[in-house]
């Protein structure tokens, strides 16, 4: 008697596991087929671009402000001893 009841929870468990096994791959074939994950991607994609949009801009800005500043520094006079 008590190995129908041992083999009747083994299948019992059997059953739960697949039952969890398929949701979670259906789950997991949801999510990939989602749309939010590729909006995601895109974005960032989009905010990683415009970072270095900036920051491109700012060294540009920081290396013209240097030739300027040195543009108006006064040329040393040769002609004094």
């Amino acid at each position: 008697m008590g190995g129908q009841d041992a083999e009747g929870l083994k299948n019992f468990w059997e059953k739960v596991i697949q039952e969890q096994t398929k949701q979670r791959e259906g789950e997991e074939s949801r999510l990939s087929k989602s749309a939010l994950n590729k909006l995601r991607r895109e974005w960032t994609l989009r905010l990683e671009g415009r970072a270095r949009q900036v920051q491109a801009h700012k060294k540009t800005q920081k290396e013209q402000m240097t030739l300027l500043s040195i543009g108006d520094l006064p040329s040393p006079d040769k002609t004094v001893a």
